[in-house]
């Protein structure tokens, strides 16, 4: 059996199993809004075959599809390290209101996906740069680190 260990809790998991993280933060939800600023990482498997950027191509596709009024804003290719990264900017309409977000897809070993979203009201989004911006820069992979 793997184990996955984590600051609060581990536990033993079979070898075959396929690791699904989520990890979420919010910021306190300011008075009247409905939403929180927010970044969520999910961990995800390439499909056979498939390079980072049909994955990201696969992603977007969807997003057009299922988001109300989804406006796509950029899509930019990144590095990290040896790590390659899409990056999407795009707003669209959710039940609460407009959202504007961004999503970093990750290419890691293993054939392995983290996405890194992170979701603000539309309104609060030329205030929330400046701390996504830092969020997204303060990633470090352990592949990457120089010894």
């Amino acid at each position: 059996m793997a184990r996955y260990e984590s600051h609060d809790l581990s536990f033993d998991v079979p070898r075959d199993w396929v690791d699904r993280s989520v990890v979420a933060y919010a910021a306190p939800l300011p008075p009247g809004h409905a939403i929180a600023p927010n970044v969520v990482m999910t961990r995800d498997q390439l499909g056979p075959g498939e390079t980072l950027r049909a994955y990201a191509d696969r992603q977007l596709v969807e997003l057009a599809r299922r988001l109300d009024g989804f406006k796509l804003g950029s899509r930019d290719e990144r590095t990290f390290g040896a790590s390659q990264a899409v990056e999407l900017r795009f707003e669209w309409q959710s039940p609460s209101g407009p959202l504007d977000q961004r999503l970093l897809m990750i290419g890691v070993p293993g054939r392995a996906v983290l996405s890194l979203t992170a979701t603000t009201p539309e309104e609060d989004a030329g205030r929330m740069v400046t701390a996504f911006d830092r969020i997204f820069a303060s990633i470090d992979l352990p592949q990457t680190r120089q010894s």
